[in-house]
């Protein structure tokens, strides 16, 4: 198995299963995650908080405990970071292949990646397929 040598981004929903659904994640992500866990590499897009957010709202995922300790919780997980949207990010958002995302938290989670130099592991086959084309490193989930 092939270490990752840069930060990784979690996607939303690869997040989400490590939490709720771990058996989603083969041995091979749950590796990468628990790697960059443990030499505080891994990191969350702060827009996936509110992705999250709207999911319980929404109804599409269950949570049983208050949304905002829930999400507290999330920013507590030792070796865990939450990257904020800075000036770059914002700006590069924009500056995304017109084609790649109409979803700007996906768009948001694209840039932060770039920006940090990072690995992103989702199963998103449109980010996927644009990062195949060079933009970003990523690993499907």
């Amino acid at each position: 198995m092939q270490k990752i040598n840069n930060p990784i981004i979690l996607d939303t929903h690869v997040l989400l299963w490590s939490l709720l659904q771990p058996e989603e994640l083969s041995e091979e992500i749950k590796y990468h995650i628990s790697s960059a866990q443990e030499n505080d590499q891994l990191f969350l897009c702060s827009i996936s908080l509110w992705e999250i957010a709207m999911l319980k709202f929404k109804r599409r995922i269950n949570i049983y405990e208050p949304i905002k300790d829930f999400l507290e919780s999330i920013t507590n997980i030792s070796g865990l970071s939450i990257k904020d949207i800075s000036p770059e990010i914002a700006a590069q958002t924009i500056l995304l292949i017109d084609d790649f995302h109409g979803d700007p938290a996906d768009r948001i989670i694209a840039a932060t990646t770039m920006c940090n130099g990072a690995t992103l592991l989702t199963r998103d086959q449109k980010i996927l397929a644009w990062a195949s084309l060079g933009h970003i490193k990523s690993i499907e989930a």
